[in-house]
Parts: structure tokens; sequence; C-alpha cells
């Protein structure tokens, strides 16, 4: 637990834009990083894949290079191609950081 919580400080810590970090850590109490990916991109409304990652939209599906999926559960918006991902779960919920925001999945 220790060292997925530095892990996580580490990460957050990197940007000059995380004003609070321990207010973004308690986010994460009681989550466990399960995987880092890299984001090949999302389903668009017909299905069909987009390159280039965008944020998150309710019930968007994000696609990793592995073709695994996990589908947002709120609203965030950033723009990247082929972002990392680390990926955490507390058992029941995820959720995904990419650069320096924190975001709500479900499978």
């Amino acid at each position: 637990m220790k060292k997925t919580m530095f892990a996580l400080a580490l990460l957050l810590a990197a940007s000059p834009a995380c004003a609070d970090l321990a207010r973004e850590l308690e986010r994460l109490v009681g989550f466990t990083i399960i995987a880092s990916k890299t984001i090949a991109g999302y389903q668009d409304k017909n299905g069909k894949l987009q390159e280039g990652f965008i944020g998150c939209e309710f019930d968007r599906v994000i696609v990793f290079d592995d073709n695994k999926m996990l589908t947002c559960a709120a609203i965030g918006y950033e723009t990247a191609f082929r972002p990392t991902a680390i990926i955490l779960s507390d058992g029941t919920k995820f959720k995904m950081i990419v650069g320096n925001e924190i975001y709500e999945m479900k499978q």
C-alpha cells in the first residue's frame, strides 16, 4: 500500500498544475494500481475506433493498446495522443489517471 501511494504521489506531483496533492490523493484512498496502459483511442457513437484521447463523457468507451476497454462514468476533458493511463480499482469501482486528471470509470 505504501508503494502504491508513493507512486501516485510522484505521478501527481510531477505537474505544477496539481496545487493540492493531498486533496487529490484523498480521492484514491482504498484504491490500488492494477495496470498501466497506453490509450489507443475511444469508440465514437457508431462504435468506430477514433484515435487519440479527448477525455471522458458518460458512457464513452476508452480502448487500450491491448484491446481491453473501460467506460467513462463521469465527464472530464483533456486532449492527448496515445497517453499512458494508470488504472486503479478498489475491487468494485475503477479510476483512471491520465496526465493530471482522475477519471471515474466502469467496466
